[in-house]
């Protein structure tokens, strides 16, 4: 018995190809309303070896496209859900910063809140010395624009951009020397945009709680709110 091979539609018919052919399909679909025999007549192959009609196949593409579908509304809504969570808490502590009736009473909310809502391991809030005149506020520590602090997070202080990903060692230590784990991860948050006067630095145990390409427009928010309401409290 001759074997039998497939022929394409070059072979078929001279002059035509797939292309051609997908093209014509799309701009006359009312040829297959007009001979719906073709839609179960058609066996193409499936992955598993069995055939199957084209209409088969075209409710099997259609549920695949409807779960993927599904999948990403899923993956929307969660993130909405997740996006209204961290504006309520970023609204909370807007309230507590702005209520606060000394910069003491500022900082202890700040870092109450931070804890407890955004569940934040560590927690570094310094201003340059120069802007606070007070050392004896407890979560507040006073950098020295010389000092080691400083140098370690020079690119922070001279970009004025926030930097989120690994936190090395040598520079968990120095924000966080009781810390036991230290810090794996860490948002590095300039405190104002136009002239720092300060550092945020929130640390995780979790090495991938912070990632180089994560989101940052909470941590943005948060920082223009800090720096507000520590500037009204140094002047």
């Amino acid at each position: 018995m001759a074997e039998s091979v497939a022929s394409t539609p070059a072979d078929d018919a001279p002059g035509l190809d797939a292309d051609s052919v997908r093209e014509w399909l799309l701009a006359h679909p009312e040829f297959l309303q007009k001979h719906p025999e073709l839609l179960e007549q058609v066996d193409l192959q499936h992955e598993s070896g069995h055939a199957s009609s084209l209409i088969e196949r075209q409710v099997e593409w259609l549920r695949a496209k409807n779960a993927r579908l599904e999948a990403r509304m899923s993956q929307l809504t969660d993130t909405a859900r997740d996006n209204e969570e961290r504006a309520r808490k970023i609204l909370k502590i807007a309230h507590l910063l702005l209520r606060a009736p000394t910069l003491a009473v500022l900082v202890d909310n700040l870092r109450k809140q931070l804890r407890e809502e955004f569940e934040f391991d560590a927690i570094y809030l310094g201003v340059l010395g120069a802007k606070l005149r007070r050392s004896d506020i407890a979560g507040l520590s006073r950098i020295d624009p010389k000092g080691s602090v400083a140098h370690a997070f020079d690119n922070s202080f001279r970009t004025r951009l926030i930097e989120t990903g690994p936190l090395d060692a040598e520079r968990a230590r120095l924000l966080f020397p009781r810390a036991d784990p230290l810090p794996a991860s860490a948002a590095v948050v300039p405190v104002d945009k136009r002239e720092t006067i300060g550092l945020l630095v929130l640390g995780a145990a979790d090495a991938e709680r912070f990632t180089a390409d994560q989101g940052k427009l909470f941590l943005e928010m948060l920082a223009e709110l800090l720096a507000g309401s520590l500037r009204a409290r140094l002047s």
